[in-house]
């Protein structure tokens, strides 16, 4: 059902496509029969992909990306979350300009409380991050070839990619669309799930505001602790003038402590600092667009 309805759509668009099915080593063998006999039935518009060991949703993108043929590239996830109509919307918008578009879903009959979960989740990262993205985790997205070349996927980070994508200039554009008639949500997760989020949107805010200033984030967090420290040590010596004992005052050590880790994260930091120093000939964080030249140098006068 699923194969019908994307190849129907993708024959809407009008051009030359193909489809990569990927499958982990922990597919059902129904699963991998029904994908065999997709390719069988359709060998030059469909390709199967298995992998011999576990493998990540990030190693499963790049491999996809390493094995197709096309200049512009679909993702569509295994569970349907969004109308499959959007896809022509998400052409549309490459064909416009877009470097990367994805479907930004309208969560219906899912509940309130998967819808705000996730109005709280994309919130929180576009505050980390900087940028306005409604629905950032949405993996029905159609992309040009050289984002994906170009941008690191790795992790779960293959959730964020529209922002790694844009942090390196590529034009990233987020299309509404229709929840998928079929779509479902599950309405609590585990708790290693959130702990995993909230760890993911902790790396967005380093990666999108300190990649290249670490020392400004831990010499700020360092400088908060270490100044912390002083002023408790500041407080116990004035207690001290006044009379108080030093005898027993664990606030001392707590003061101690604090200067200690102010020190430590301080000295990360400017590490950070001098590594980036020392390879920043090797590190390219921009990209060109385009460069418009004379064809051949001007004549010397």
């Amino acid at each position: 059902m699923v194969h019908a309805e994307l190849v129907a759509q993708l024959v809407k668009l009008g051009d030359d496509y193909e489809i990569l099915y990927l499958l982990a080593s922990s597919a059902p063998r129904e699963a991998t029969e029904q994908a065999q006999a997709l390719q069988e039935a359709a060998p030059e518009r469909v390709r199967v992909i298995q992998f011999a060991q576990a493998v990540d949703r990030a190693g499963m993108l790049s491999a996809g990306v390493e094995h197709s043929r096309g200049a512009i590239l679909f993702t569509v996830p295994d569970h349907l979350q969004i109308d499959l109509a959007v896809l022509d919307d998400l052409h549309a918008a490459i064909q416009a300009g877009s470097d990367l578009a994805f479907a930004s879903r309208k969560r219906g009959k899912t509940g309130s409380s998967a819808r705000i979960q996730s109005e709280l989740f994309n919130r929180v990262v576009s505050l980390a991050s900087g940028r306005n993205f409604r629905d950032i985790a949405s993996e029905t997205r159609a992309l040009r070839r050289q984002v994906a070349e170009e941008t690191p996927i790795y992790g779960d980070f293959y959730r964020y990619l529209p922002l790694m994508a844009e942090r390196l200039g590529f034009r990233v554009d987020e299309i509404p669309a229709r929840q998928h008639p079929r779509a479902t949500s599950r309405a609590v997760h585990a708790p290693r799930i959130y702990l995993w989020r909230a760890i993911d949107i902790l790396s967005i805010f380093f990666i999108s505001r300190f990649t290249r200033h670490p020392l400004r984030l831990f010499g700020g967090v360092g400088t908060a602790f270490a100044a912390s420290g002083g002023l408790v040590l500041l407080a116990v010596a004035i207690q001290r003038f006044a009379g108080t004992p030093l005898a027993d005052r664990p606030v001392l050590v707590l003061g101690t402590l604090l200067i200690g880790l102010g020190v430590q994260t301080f000295t990360i930091g400017l590490l950070a600092e001098l590594l980036l120093f020392f390879h920043a000939r090797k590190v390219r964080d921009y990209r060109v667009t385009a460069v418009y030249e004379a064809s051949s140098p001007p004549l010397e006068p």
